[in-house]
């Protein structure tokens, strides 16, 4: 059975507020964060989703869980055959 979890994404040793990593069987697969949608400080908040696998998707969902499902229907492919994670 597939285990899936998502922990704070840390970049140059600080994370921000909800911004996670997604991991498939403890590997970095993809990634969500909450943004806003346009330029504008006005814009709607939304969560962005994207994959690390190949073919890598992405898109927008309304909700943190709607965005972690689509990072797991996303993310079916495999990992390049490697035991380095292109991010930690």
């Amino acid at each position: 059975m597939t285990r899936w979890t998502y922990r704070p994404c840390i970049i140059a040793g600080t994370s921000r507020p909800n911004d996670f990593v997604v991991k498939r069987d403890g590997r970095d697969v993809g990634r969500v964060m909450q943004q806003r949608l346009g330029m504008s400080a006005g814009g709607d908040l939304v969560w962005w989703w994207g994959t690390w696998t190949y073919p890598s998707v992405h898109g927008y969902a309304e909700s943190l869980e709607q965005a972690l499902e689509k990072v797991r229907q996303g993310a079916t492919d495999d990992l390049p055959e490697t035991d380095v994670d292109r991010r930690r």
